[in-house]
């Protein structure tokens, strides 16, 4: 049997890559399947079998974010097979190790172990050519500083990130999702209307390419920013339309919530539960703890009897890194609601969690250094 030179099936890998980024599932998939059948006649090479189970995890990661993934992978288990009793990545792998890693630390809300495996892999961008690649890099800081409501930090990286994808167009649903972080960095801003030409730009490409879950989700974030604007109709019938797009996805649950949010705001109480309703009989099929505790919290408010206690419990499971900005949230629009009906004294202990939050978010600053 005549062997394949592992340069070969490294620029194969190279090629899966590429499609993954752009979440072209069906030549990712194909290219898979292909390098699969391909590694049993490859010359030996350790680190092109790295570099494919490495990419392997990555995939698997794609399928999870476009919601395909028709098996549960154990991701914590793989990537502690992949490095292995002794194993020791070096060159480019090695960034790539800390750099899938610290995606999956964040993909389970573990923050703080993300940014340590990004800066880890930080160190090694030197040795990452392809500013592309460099550009997957700076979104994903993006996108984690977001998270963690440091906006400056992450305004800095999604713009790095930004300026490569619109010069490159065959990433365009990267320009989309990093057009999603700079909206949601000026509504964090308090400058949401800076957030529309953005988002008009991402609805008007993702309809262009016909991307159903790119839409969905540009019609999810217009809704968003129209809603910190006040202009709570409009924001409504952005939900509402994207629910035509996202169908069964599990970004359901969010257009449920905010669905029922507004709704409550508006006085449409009875829709508002009706909304409650949907979210939580969509959680029994997708289960989702953050969600539980979101919907937990607007039938506590907007549907009982005023009962700080009730808030209080719902309140405690916000208390870390992942939970602060939530916490900032629902503590703001809680006391908002009290102090409507009088509730001066908890809407003042209302208003102090929201500080703690606050302060909270604040020390996040210290986790990254430079």
């Amino acid at each position: 049997m005549e062997t394949i030179s592992a340069a070969v099936i490294g620029q194969k890998i190279n090629e899966w890559y590429r499609h993954i980024k752009k979440l072209n599932v069906t030549d990712a998939e194909m290219l898979r399947s292909e390098i699969r059948q391909e590694l049993d006649m490859m010359e030996e090479d350790e680190q092109a079998v790295l570099y494919f189970q490495l990419m392997e995890f990555r995939h698997e990661q794609m399928l999870e974010y476009m919601n395909l993934g028709a098996r549960k992978v154990n991701k914590a288990e793989y990537l502690r097979s992949v490095e292995g009793q002794g194993r020791k990545f070096t060159g480019i792998l090695e960034y790539y190790f800390n750099f899938f890693r610290g995606m999956f630390e964040f993909s389970q809300g573990d923050y703080i172990t993300a940014i340590t495996f990004y800066r880890q892999a930080e160190k090694r961008l030197d040795r990452v050519a392809d500013e592309v690649e460099r550009a997957e890099f700076y979104f994903k800081m993006a996108e984690i500083f977001y998270h963690m409501k440091q906006t400056q930090m992450s305004m800095y990286y999604i713009m790095l990130a930004l300026d490569t994808y619109k010069v490159h167009p065959t990433y365009l649903v990267r320009e989309i999702q990093s057009r999603f972080v700079v909206s949601g960095n000026y509504v964090d801003l308090n400058s949401a209307e800076k957030s529309l030409p953005h988002l008009e730009k991402a609805l008007e490409k993702s309809h262009a390419i016909k991307d159903e879950l790119m839409i969905g989700m540009s019609l999810i974030n217009l809704g968003n920013c129209y809603s910190s604007l006040e202009k709570y109709q409009i924001a409504l019938d952005y939900f509402e339309e994207a629910q035509i797009y996202l169908k069964s996805h599990v970004h359901m649950r969010a257009i449920f919530y905010q669905l029922a949010l507004i709704n409550f705001k508006m006085g449409n109480d009875e829709i508002g539960k009706e909304y409650i309703q949907k979210g939580i009989e969509f959680l029994e099929k997708e289960p989702d703890e953050l969600f539980e505790s979101l919907y937990k919290f607007l039938v506590s408010l907007y549907t009982k009897t005023l009962c700080l206690d009730d808030l209080k419990d719902i309140f405690k499971q916000f208390d870390d890194i992942r939970g602060y900005p939530y916490l900032e949230e629902l503590a703001l629009e809680s006391a908002e609601f009290y102090t409507e009906r009088g509730r001066m004294e908890d809407s003042v202990y209302l208003y102090q969690q929201m500080v703690y939050a606050q302060k909270q978010i604040r020390r996040g600053d210290c986790l990254y250094e430079h």
